[in-house]
């Protein structure tokens, strides 16, 4: 008797928290596309301030990471 209630048992919880989980993340989901940003603010590194607060004139360096498993690192300034 319990063996052949244990796989239905089983399928019923594992069905549960697959539900539950697609859920949490629709829930998450739709508030963060309301909300746009988490914190609501616009954010600058600072970084790129200068000494009066100001994003700098300056030529930056640029590093982007293509694919990582070649090893091939582009570095444009």
């Amino acid at each position: 008797m319990t063996s052949s209630v244990l796989p239905f048992a089983y399928m019923a919880a594992c069905t549960f928290l697959v539900l539950s989980a697609f859920r949490c993340l629709a829930i998450a989901l739709s508030s963060r596309l309301i909300s746009g940003d988490r914190t609501g603010l616009r954010t600058t590194h600072p970084e790129l301030l200068d000494d009066k607060g100001f994003i700098t004139k300056e030529e930056l360096l640029v590093v982007r990471f293509g694919d990582i498993d070649s090893g091939s690192l582009s570095c444009n300034s």
